[in-house]
């Protein structure tokens, strides 16, 4: 198969394998926390075999490299879904990419790779599993997936990002927003609405020939919504909410772009009101 607006082949299985942290890999293999957690939030996780195996059911061309298919996970716990979907993306960039010599071509692949990453949404109730740091919890979603992306970026690309560098600082920027703490229920346990229709999400265009990206903020209610108004019989009263463009630049700059105005102040973004 050949992605014919840009040429990529697409030639099934990847040439070589892309070898995760084992470190995080391991991390990822305890299924339960605490007989709390268990109890309080019904935690327990999917074992990494299963999770392979999963993946493995679906046609190849979902792993595509552009356009990126999106992934949804509402319980994410601290990522094992979403560390195997980006593996399996980053591998499918490198057998899309022929080879990677020139600095264009690099710059193609960076923005593949990125593309892939921003193409990954979770949510979870619990900021342990998010973003961790605490004793227990001490890697997060979040952390994991920018491990991945920035293994990879070392092995693949032959550059070790560093803390400032503008392509890692991008990466981070995405799953800052793309993997949030939420509630994915209607309702909390209490019987009140959990707020859900207010999660911030950001969209992404990605031009990868230019290495752009156009950036765009819309909530899941509204992108329900839309769903339901495509599928369902009922045409909506003012029609379809579309997302509200923010920003088209390069990947190198997109850790710039300002998302606060649009979506309140970062923390807690499962309809909590903003201080």
């Amino acid at each position: 198969m050949k992605n014919t607006q840009y040429g990529y082949p697409y030639l099934g299985e990847p040439r070589a394998k892309f070898a995760s942290s084992p470190s995080l890999e391991k991390m990822s293999e305890r299924l339960v926390k605490s007989t709390e957690r268990v109890r309080d939030l019904g935690e327990v996780f999917t074992p990494v075999a299963i999770v392979q195996d999963m993946l493995n059911l679906l046609p190849l061309d979902v792993w595509q490299p552009h356009p990126a298919r999106t992934f949804l996970e509402p319980a994410c716990g601290d990522g094992n879904f979403l560390v195997a979907i980006l593996t399996k993306k980053l591998e499918a960039v490198l057998n899309a990419v022929a080879v990677v010599t020139d600095h264009q071509q690099i710059e193609v692949t960076r923005t593949l790779a990125l593309e892939s990453l921003a193409s990954i949404y979770g949510v979870d109730i619990s900021p342990d599993n998010v973003i961790g740091g605490t004793p227990g919890h001490e890697i997060g979603a979040r952390e994991r997936l920018l491990q991945i992306f920035s293994d990879w970026h070392a092995e693949c690309l032959d550059e070790k990002l560093e803390s400032d560098n503008p392509i890692l600082l991008s990466a981070k920027w995405i799953v800052e927003r793309n993997i949030l703490v939420g509630n994915m229920l209607p309702f909390e346990v209490d019987g009140r609405q959990s707020g859900r229709a207010r999660i911030p999400l950001v969209e992404y265009s990605w031009n990868p020939e230019n290495a752009e990206v156009s950036v765009f903020i819309t909530t899941l209610g509204a992108v329900m919504e839309n769903a339901e108004a495509e599928v369902g019989d009922a045409p909506l009263l003012f029609g379809p909410t579309p997302p509200k463009h923010l920003w088209t630049g390069n990947i190198s700059e997109l850790y710039q772009v300002e998302t606060e105005r649009a979506t309140g102040k970062r923390g807690r973004t499962d309809g909590t009101p903003s201080s």
